[in-house]
């Protein structure tokens, strides 16, 4: 990706006070969530913008720290 495009994105996302996970899903095209809580993660859902279209699988939990995590990927809109 341009530096100009990276420039765009990380300037967009100061400006909406987003968190830094949705600049990495609008740079890479996919991020991996992880929280405490199902409810944690499910709050962390709602902060990507509406007019992104994604796709999320099934959330997943780490036995060993409790973790849940969700990996999020963006898709092209038909």
């Amino acid at each position: 990706m341009s530096k100009t495009k990276e420039k765009a994105i990380d300037e967009q996302n100061q400006e909406q006070n987003q968190p830094a996970y949705v600049a990495e899903l609008l740079l890479n095209g996919t991020v991996t969530l992880t929280a405490n809580t199902r409810e944690e993660l499910a709050e962390m859902v709602d902060n990507i913008p509406a007019e992104c279209h994604y796709g999320a699988g099934a959330v997943g939990r780490n036995p060993e720290t409790g973790e849940y995590s969700l990996r999020v990927d963006l898709t092209t809109k038909d």
